[in-house]
């Protein structure tokens, strides 16, 4: 076991020297205002422990406990790496152990990267009231006050247990800003109107909420995720009543709300699997390369609501499954010979649908994520393409 140097503030402070080299040169960190933040606030107060992922010899990815007490030299360096660290497995019910344990995480401390990069594009200006929802491990919400000042952030947290762990860890280092527990869809208006708003978990719309309590003139960014799994970074100007902004990429990402309902996979599956065999096969218009396209994911999920996806390879052919709510499914079987075929069964014809899906996009021109924009309005979040006019589709919940 290594130790950590006598010197531990001159060690961290030096780990954090090199994350901001590394920040500027990808681009994340662009104001000198920010990259006194990163260098202001230690991010080991805010991960004393986390999870490290490994793959299990059945697939099942499985996680050991990292912290200072098991390794605390290691601990310290992994903290400062631009990686995203898993701290809570099923809502702490799973705990860690001497050996590696399974489980769901549901809460992270993401890469500094993206939440710098985030922080920058939020363009805050001194004085700015902000509302971050998802205050996480805090060391955002650090990075905030170390910025702006306590008085100006507030952050709101569903897990009472975190919020707490936060407000503890904040005041260690100097820090008490207005720490809410509540449901993040709902803000917090005590403490509004905000000039600047920036979620931290993705939600699968921009919440009425968060509009109702932005100035005019806000700006909010948030990351959106659907039933496919595809992300939508984008960045929102707030008017009169609505708020309208352009998507940005599908690299930021986070953990979907906890309010997100999903179907149960197993029994959509396990059903999916045994009218397989019954089902006539279908020569395939769309490229299995066309159902991994994060663009494509993207506009289909507004097409296919509700609608999951997975992945499956046995005996050299891939199965890209399609599973309904109402048990509708399909699925593209590839095989290392280059040739495919589609199926489907269930109460819809889905992989007409995703075809059609598919159709429509590639008339379109194959658009990426930045042709697509997002207005919302206290009853709608609605994307379109290219302009507001030419309406994709509505994001549900």
């Amino acid at each position: 076991m290594s130790d950590i140097p006598d010197g531990i503030e001159a060690t961290a402070h030096g780990l954090r020297l090199a994350l901001a080299k590394e920040l500027e040169h990808g681009g994340s960190l662009r104001t000198p205002e920010w990259r006194d933040a990163l260098l202001a606030v230690p991010r080991h107060v805010f991960l004393p422990s986390f999870y490290a992922a490994l793959d299990g010899p059945d697939g099942i990815t499985r996680y050991t406990a990292v912290g200072r007490d098991t390794d605390p030299g290691e601990w310290l360096r992994l903290t400062y790496r631009n990686t995203t660290w898993v701290t809570q497995l099923d809502h702490g019910a799973t705990k860690p152990g001497g050996e590696p344990v399974t489980g769901t995480p549901t809460s992270s401390s993401t890469l500094p990267g993206v939440v710098v990069r985030m922080l920058e594009d939020l363009d805050v200006p001194d004085g700015a009231n902000v509302l971050e929802v998802g205050t996480g491990t805090g060391y955002s919400t650090a990075l905030l006050c170390a910025r702006l000042g306590d008085r100006y952030v507030t952050s709101v947290e569903h897990d009472a247990g975190l919020s707490a762990a936060d407000g503890e860890r904040l005041a260690s280092i100097g820090h008490r800003p207005r720490l809410v527990v509540g449901d993040g869809a709902e803000g917090d208006p005590i403490n509004g109107p905000y000039d600047r708003i920036i979620a931290t978990y993705s939600p699968g719309r921009v919440p009425a909420a968060w509009l109702a309590q932005a100035a005019p003139g806000a700006v909010i960014v948030v990351s959106l995720v659907g039933s496919l799994g595809a992300y939508g970074y984008v960045k929102l100007h707030v008017g009169q009543g609505e708020a309208q902004g352009r998507f940005i990429d599908s690299d930021v990402s986070f953990m979907p709300s906890r309010e997100t309902e999903r179907p149960e996979i197993g029994p959509l599956m396990r059903a999916a699997v045994r009218s397989r065999d019954d089902a006539a096969g279908l020569a395939p218009a769309v490229h299995p390369d066309t159902l991994d396209d994060p663009a494509f994911l993207w506009i289909a999920q507004l097409a296919l609501p509700g609608t999951t996806r997975l992945r499956l390879a046995a005996d050299g052919v891939t199965g890209r499954w399609f599973l309904g709510p109402d048990g509708s499914w399909a699925v593209l079987e590839s095989r290392s010979d280059g040739t495919a075929r589609a199926y489907q069964g269930g109460p819809r014809a889905l992989w007409a649908e995703l075809t059609a899906a598919a159709s429509a996009w590639l008339a379109d021109g194959r658009p990426g994520l930045d042709r697509y924009g997002l207005t919302v309005a206290p009853d709608t979040n609605t994307v379109w393409l290219d302009n507001p006019g030419n309406v994709a589709g509505v994001l549900g919940t």
